[in-house]
């Protein structure tokens, strides 16, 4: 299960570098949520989301020419939890380019994943999606 485990978490946030919501439908459980860090008065993506705000969400264009990419780092997977060190980065039209690590956290529940906790630089993150 493991194993099986750390592919969907892979394919999920390769899924989200390109904004392709039928994968990301696809492998979280109805109930499924996406919590970011952060504070939300100061980084607008902060907090939680259900499942229908993150489908919803990656429906809509990214705002990253040919979308952003995902550099996978350490995948460690225990029971029901996958963790992944990753580095995601793109470049806007503008020719504004994002680079930031993160660090996710999976939940699974009945082969779907459940949860999603995502960790980074809020405050790289906050400068460069306000402007």
């Amino acid at each position: 299960m493991s194993e099986a485990n750390k592919q969907a978490a892979r394919a999920f946030l390769e899924a989200s570098a390109r904004h392709d919501p039928g994968p990301i439908a696809d492998l979280l459980h109805a109930e499924a949520t996406y919590w970011t860090a952060g504070t939300p008065r100061l980084f607008a993506y902060a907090g939680t989301r259900s499942r229908a705000e993150i489908v919803a969400y990656m429906a809509t264009p990214s705002i990253f020419v040919g979308g952003a990419s995902v550099e996978f780092g350490a995948v460690t997977a225990e029971d029901d939890r996958v963790a992944i060190e990753a580095v995601t980065s793109g470049t806007t039209a503008d020719g504004r380019h994002y680079r930031n690590a993160y660090h996710y956290l999976f939940a699974f529940r009945d082969g779907k994943i459940a949860a999603v906790k995502e960790y980074l630089d809020t405050a790289a993150a906050a400068e460069f999606f306000t402007r």
